[in-house]
């Protein structure tokens, strides 16, 4: 008789677990909440789907913060380069972009995510849509279907539920508390590759909100990140901003208030700004000498203006004006919402699961993906290590089928 496994979550990482079972004579049933699977896949791949990175496997391990050993054996088990053979031999062949980052030549992750689950069809797997999984009655998984509870017995679980950003798309960290009744461990959840809230002054916003502010540098502390961000309504998101997420998000939540200092020029010095500054025609405004001489974006002009708005200094001259120029200060009051973030950090702490990933207290009960708790930056290290972690576990079970038939 085959052995049962069920797998709750329908996204990359229930999905690839779903598929090297399925591919060795296990009965493998996914549970998903939504009328859909994949829908935070889709999401991803709204802009272009990054979905791995190509730097030596030293450097991509650092982006896993403390978590680096411990994901060492996830992504040399499945590894960036498997991931994009795996993503041809579905017909997605990959390339690598200019910062590194891998997409599929396509662009876009629905026909990756079609062919994917066409591929599972084919391996005999059970698609179950609609249901909430509510937790465990009678050692037996409890779910909520339509106005109906239904208890499934499984040989082995993956639970695979995400995190809690976008909830929308499935995945709101309702098992969090399911998870703390059962006495096992979880650290607080938290956005991860987050905005932050600006006090913008009403002019500002309602003439820059939705505008990126490209080419510029970020400082924060001894941290220095290239890129651009977005300026929305209630304050700032985007690239440059995630990158140094975490380290302001965690000092936010023990000082308070942190500022971080944007170079709005990079490439040109200071002493090259202030040089241009005196020599400013008094007929020309400000505003048009810093568009046409300094080459200062309108977005760019806006943020020093309103320093003048909240009267930071009185006088704009040579000076402090080439300063703030390359050292625009900018405070960021606290993260925006999980709901809103990019990803999600904290989760099922690594004290409650064994080097397999499986519950210590939960026996043939595993957990994968973003329910642990690690983080990452953006660039294709999110959906590597989620993929990895399906990969990861899956083989887990094999294994551990495998060692009782010898036995």
């Amino acid at each position: 008789m085959l052995k049962t496994v069920t797998i709750i979550g329908g996204g990359p990482t229930g999905l690839m677990a779903a598929d090297i079972l399925s591919q060795h004579n296990y009965s493998v049933t996914i549970f998903e909440r939504k009328p859909s699977l994949g829908r935070k896949f889709l999401l991803a791949g709204r802009g272009g789907l990054n979905i791995t990175h190509s730097e030596n496997t030293n450097d991509f391990l650092k982006k896993y913060g403390k978590n680096h050993t411990t994901f060492k054996s996830l992504i040399n088990k499945f590894s960036p380069q498997n991931l994009r053979d795996w993503c041809e031999s579905l017909g997605e062949k990959t390339f690598i972009g200019s910062s590194g980052r891998v997409f599929p030549k396509s662009f876009k992750a629905s026909p990756l995510l079609r062919a994917w689950l066409s591929q599972l069809k084919t391996q005999n797997v059970t698609f179950k849509k609609k249901h909430d999984w509510l937790g465990w009655q009678d050692n037996r998984l409890l779910f909520k279907y339509e106005d109906k509870n239904i208890l499934i017995k499984s040989d082995f679980t993956i639970l695979a539920l995400g995190g809690a950003s976008w909830p929308n798309l499935g995945s709101d960290g309702s098992w969090v508390d399911i998870l703390k009744r059962n006495n096992i461990e979880i650290s607080e959840l938290q956005p991860a590759n987050c905005g932050f809230f600006v006090n913008w002054s009403k002019v500002f916003t309602e003439r820059f909100a939705g505008n990126p502010l490209k080419s510029i540098k970020i400082k924060y502390k001894e941290k220095k990140i290239k890129g651009e961000f977005i300026i929305t309504k209630v304050g700032v998101e985007g690239g440059a901003i995630y990158s140094l997420s975490a380290l302001i998000r965690d000092a936010i939540n023990i000082e308070g208030e942190q500022k971080v200092f944007i170079d709005l020029k990079p490439d040109v010095s200071l002493e090259e700004i202030n040089k241009r500054l005196l020599n400013k025609p008094s007929k020309l405004s400000l505003t048009n000498y810093l568009r046409k001489n300094i080459k200062l974006s309108d977005v760019a002009i806006g943020l020093i203006m309103e320093l003048k708005h909240k009267k930071k200094f009185k006088n704009l001259n040579a000076q402090n004006l080439g300063f703030h120029i390359k050292n625009f200060e900018l405070l960021l009051q606290k993260p925006f919402s999980i709901k809103r973030s990019i990803s999600t950090a904290g989760g099922v702490s690594f004290k409650s699961i064994d080097s397999d990933f499986m519950l210590t207290n939960k026996p043939n009960v595993y957990i994968a993906g973003e329910m642990l708790d690690w983080e990452a930056p953006t660039g294709g290290y999110l959906l590597q290590a989620c993929i990895s972690s399906g990969f990861f576990v899956a083989n887990n079970i094999l294994k551990k089928k495998n060692n009782s038939e010898q036995n």
